[in-house]
């Protein structure tokens, strides 16, 4: 079929059909979710069991072990990593990319379910957690009060959740940072002596009398009523009044042994907003919602409420100013993209045929969106950016047409012939070019793992826009072409600029096409040497993986020596606060004692609850990348002189979860040898440049108190082991025993704790007394001592290994392979016992592994390519011709990076990867025009220089276009981008020059007199 007769001859069908898309699009932007960073369905989960009071070995033998004998039964397991420490264990179980995450969430929640049996009865808590974009919160709102008791914070916390749990799109909604109120029934162990009062009879008594045990139902006449028993304690009274025993006859209740009253749970997690108390509200969206919709409302209906006086709102991260900025920034850079392409094609075409050519932008761009939208991504920094990769590509195809069809009207053709006759001649080029761009791409959105995941949106948003481009460019372009251009009889161009590229055409460049015809073996070698020469610089460019996410924020960790308290790491805190309180870029700034901060950020999981740990987000006003970093650095500065804690800034960065930059993996058995070998391993890396926040978790042990129990004489007594270790757990962190609800069905855990409380003294323990088998009070110190003991301060497993591990973030302006580089010099230089050894994990395995599939996937497109050229030209040697504009872009690209100091990073690879696609286009449309020629009777040498220059403008006016339609984006995308951006737009300039040059060369070696003969046969 003719397609441009077809469009043109049914010219209400054409028009009738691109409004429709164009509407489709235009409402598929409007609707579409917008969001800040790309959703990531990766299939990980962490399992987080907290038991207070256990040490890290205790923990590892009694839940972690279990826990991941459990995990191992499960398919489809890359990874299974667990931190242990005091009192809580964190798992992280990493499955193979692809799977049913959701799939995999339930099956691993059946395995815990299973094996919660074989676990400790006290533990705490024990639950599991999907790590997906979807859990990062969109809203962390601070209800802040210096004098409000936390229990008037909680009600007004309390209303704010049910205020946004209303809003259409809300997924979750969460307090946090704040005591929970408990029954707390405090036990004094001497009356309880005197009294023969043991701790089981007081558990039993409460939780008898706390039961609420339905009474049935009775029948009288013809009438059936509920049997009310008397249920369980509404009131804390009943608690004191229960019937715990009997001493010389009389009976005693719990309040003859014990005080009852509400309290807080103790202190875990701690917050403070600028320095006063507070109690965050997080808030999580449901996948497919745009952030405005759901944020917009929210913030409404939190300004409207009336709170208490001495309590106010506070936001202390917003995503949606975030999203609002990266949005409107990449379409503003999208908006100057078009502006720019639309000055050079109107100063070479001029008004008629560049409003053509303009007009294929919006379309396309509508049309691609649609699709996009359709295929389940949103609004985000990489759907943006595939629009301003595919800005400069999609008016390709209108350019080459428009300029052909300009070419025939000169000939004398008449506005529809040359309309059918400039765009039939291109139709197979132009299919065939944006064809291998668009497979280019293909492999890109195969990408394995979660930096295939994390790139997706990009790839498949220029596909899109592409295709869509092409459609535009065959069927609409030459309708409105016939239409709106004149014909012409005379060759002089349509504007100033043309005329003057033409004249530059028929003289230097003719010249230079004559000087390489004549010398095709030096300009070959000339090519040769340049692509060796570029190749030898590329160590001087560097390799690094993502780079900084550029926010105007950032994170301050205080990590202490294992056994300090809260208290000590409060006062760290402080301290931190107090120099942020001090600085005047900061906007503001919230602290979290005892757990990191909630999370907000999608690669980052905040820390689980440890009492020597806290974390500080810092919001600065605004963000300049000169002073963002002397402020780090001041700060840094400044906390090196701290010398009772270690206190860390760190920067986030972009890309997939990391655990750090420089990780670096110890394994071995001995908890000894790992510290001796984890502490020459932090030497290394304190003293390598570059490694900055080096950090050791089990660089000091801990000192703990044991209880050494006299198992021999226990038993002489009759003291069961279990007994005593469940009188000291009672007696340091208590145990809870059941739940209380009040008249206005609030729950609260019951909680028996004897009085000292977390106050006591060591003399306190003599107080102690334990019940023998026989119901004698046995005295605690007689079958037990205290003893001190070096305990460590973490353990951690990778698969089940025990293993250290050293981590350090980059400084700015140094890359990875120099600052591993270095590392290894060190690590080299190490005597390794058996069965101990190290890896390097951290970026350089998520870059290798990403790389990786980027090596496939180029490899992939390329034969791709290769295969719709070969079919295309019916021909090996001349695919290979186009083909020779690959490496001569890398030349381009590797120039590029090295003048501006940008390292080959993650979307450098992205770029080289689109040049594969890109960069052939120009000499398939030469090729392609060269071979015609050579139909219609030309000689090769003749078919090459003129195919060279009939193709030139259009060629030149594609490169400029994408070069300028990227120009924006690399000028002000920041690290991200600016490598994609200059590795494109190097490798035009380089492949363009040398397609130009080089390709008419190549054509007059490679190329048979006799060819034109065979393709007239076939």
């Amino acid at each position: 079929m003719n397609i441009p007769k077809f469009s043109i001859d049914n010219y209400q069908l054409t028009l009738t059909i691109f409004v429709f898309l164009a509407f489709m699009g235009l409402a598929s932007f409007l609707n579409m979710p917008q969001r800040e960073d790309p959703a990531l369905d990766v299939p990980n989960n962490i399992v987080i069991a907290v038991y207070p009071g256990a040490s890290p070995e205790d923990i590892e033998s009694q839940v972690v072990d279990p826990i991941e004998d459990a995990i191992n039964e499960l398919d489809d397991i890359k990874e299974v990593q667990t931190n242990i420490r005091d009192g809580v264990a964190v798992t992280e179980v990493e499955f193979n990319f692809g799977v049913d995450s959701d799939e995999k969430y339930d099956e691993l929640q059946r395995q815990l379910n299973q094996v919660r049996a074989e676990l400790p009865q006290d533990l705490y808590s024990l639950e599991a957690r999907q790590i997906t974009t979807n859990t990062v919160n969109i809203l962390q709102i601070a209800l802040v009060s210096q004098e409000a008791p936390y229990s008037m914070l909680k009600a007004e916390a309390e209303r704010v959740k049910d205020l946004i749990e209303d809003v259409s799109g809300v997924k979750k909604v969460e307090l946090e940072a704040y005591p929970e109120q408990q029954v707390r029934i405090a036990l004094n162990p001497v009356k309880m002596t005197e009294m023969n009062i043991s701790l089981d009879n007081i558990e039993q008594s409460i939780q008898s009398n706390n039961a609420n045990i339905p009474g049935g139902a009775i029948k009288v006449s013809n009438k059936l009523f509920n049997l009310k028993t008397s249920g369980a304690y509404d009131e804390l009274d009943q608690i004191a009044n229960t019937v715990v025993g009997v001493y010389e006859g009389k009976v005693v209740y719990l309040k003859n042994v014990a005080s009852v009253y509400f309290d807080y749970e103790d202190e875990r997690w701690l917050a403070r907003y600028r320095g006063e108390k507070a109690v965050f509200v997080s808030v999580q969206q449901k996948d497919g919602y745009n952030i405005f919709d759901v944020s917009d409302p929210i913030k409404a209906g939190i300004a409207d409420l009336d709170f208490p006086e001495q309590i106010r709102a506070e936001y202390v991260f917003d995503q949606s100013e975030g999203v609002h900025e990266r949005v409107s920034g990449f379409l503003n850079n999208l908006l100057q993209g078009i502006v720019l392409v639309g000055v050079i094609i109107f100063m070479l075409l001029g008004w008629r045929s560049a409003s053509l050519v303009m007009m294929a932008i919006p379309l396309s761009i509508l049309m691609g969106l649609w699709v996009v939208d359709q295929s389940g991504f949103a609004l985000q920094q990489m759907s943006i950016a595939g629009l301003v990769v595919a800005l400069g590509l999609l008016v390709d195809n209108s350019i080459a047409i428009i300029e052909n069809i300009e070419r025939f009207l000169k000939e004398g053709y008449s506005r529809k012939e040359a309309a059918i006759k400039g765009t039939q001649q291109l139709l197979a080029p132009m299919a065939s070019a944006t064809l291998t761009t668009i497979l280019a791409f293909v492999p890109i959105v195969m990408m394995p793992e979660t930096t295939g995941a994390f790139i997706k949106a990009l790839p498949v948003t220029v596909i899109a826009t592409l295709a869509a481009s092409l459609i535009v460019a065959i069927t609409l372009t030459p309708f409105v072409a016939s239409k709106l251009l004149r014909e012409k009889s005379t060759n002089s161009g349509p504007t100033f600029a043309f005329r003057t590229l033409n004249r530059f055409i028929e003289g230097p460049y003719r010249n230079t096409l004559n000087w390489v015809s004549n010398n095709p073996k030096l300009t070959v070698s000339l090519a040769v040497l340049s692509l060796v020469g570029a190749l030898s610089l590329f160590p001087l460019v560097g390799v690094s993986f993502f780079p900084k996410a550029e926010k105007p924020q950032f994170r301050v960790t205080i990590s202490l020596p294992k056994g300090s308290n809260l208290e000590a790491t409060d006062e760290v805190v402080h301290y931190v606060e107090e120099v942020l309180a001090a600085r005047p870029e900061v906007k503001h700034y919230t602290a979290n004692i005892g757990h990191g901060n909630p999370r907000i950020y999608y690669n980052i999981m905040p820390k689980s609850y440890s009492n020597t740990f806290g974390e500080v987000f810092v919001v600065l006003k605004e963000y300049d990348i000169e002073s963002f970093y002397q402020t780090l650095d001041e700060l840094r500065g400044e906390f090196s002189t701290y010398t009772n804690a270690r206190i860390d800034v760190r920067e986030f960065v972009q890309g997939p979860p990391s655990e750090a930059p420089v990780a670096i993996k110890i394994f071995g058995d001995d908890l000894d040898q790992l510290q001796s070998y984890a502490q020459k391993v932090e030497n290394i890396v304190s003293t390598t440049p570059g490694a900055i926040n080096v950090e050791n978790p089990i660089r000091n042990k801990a000192v703990d108190l044991q209880f050494k129990i006299n198992r021999d004489k226990a038993m002489m007594l009759g003291v069961p082991v279990f007994a005593i270790d469940k009188t000291i757990r009672s007696f340091v962190n208590g145990t809870t025993i059941g739940t209380f609800r009040d008249k206005q069905a609030e729950d609260y855990d019951i909680v028996l704790r004897y009085t000292a409380g977390d106050e006591f003294q060591l003399s306190d323990f003599d107080e102690l007394s334990v019940q023998s088998l026989s119901g004698r009070f046995v005295p605690l110190n007689q079958v037990a001592t205290i003893q001190f003991r070096e305990t460590p301060s973490l353990i951690t497993h990778l698969d089940n290994d025990r293993t250290a591990t050293i981590l350090a973030d980059l400084e700015q302006g140094y890359n990875l392979d120099e600052v591993i580089a270095g590392i290894q010099t060190g690590m080299n230089e190490l005597e390794w016992n058996d069965g101990y050894f190290y890896t390097f994990k951290g970026d350089l395995e998520s870059r290798n592994e990403s790389f990786g599939g980027m090596g496939t996937a180029s490899v992939m497109a390329l034969l791709l390519i290769m295969g719709v050229l070969i079919v295309q030209f019916r021909s090996f040697t001349q695919p290979l011709i186009i083909f020779s504009a690959l490496p001569l872009a890398i030349i381009g690209s590797i120039l590029a990076l090295l003048f501006t100091g940008i390292s080959f990073s993650f979307t450098a690879f992205i770029g080289l990867t689109s040049l594969i696609g890109i960069a052939i286009n120009n000499s398939i449309v030469l090729v392609d025009y060269a071979n015609t020629l050579m139909e219609e009777g030309a000689t090769v040498t003749e078919a090459a220089k003129k195919a060279a220059e009939v193709r030139f403008t259009p060629i030149l006016a594609t490169t400029l276009t994408t070069i300028l339609g990227l120009l924006p984006l690399t000028l002000s995308g920041g690290s991200l981008w600016a490598p994609m951006g200059w590795t494109i737009i190097g490798g035009l300039l380089t492949s363009t020059t040398f397609v130009l040059v080089l390709v008419p060369v190549l054509y007059q070696l490679f190329t048979r007199e006799s060819r034109a003969l065979s393709m007239e046969t076939a």
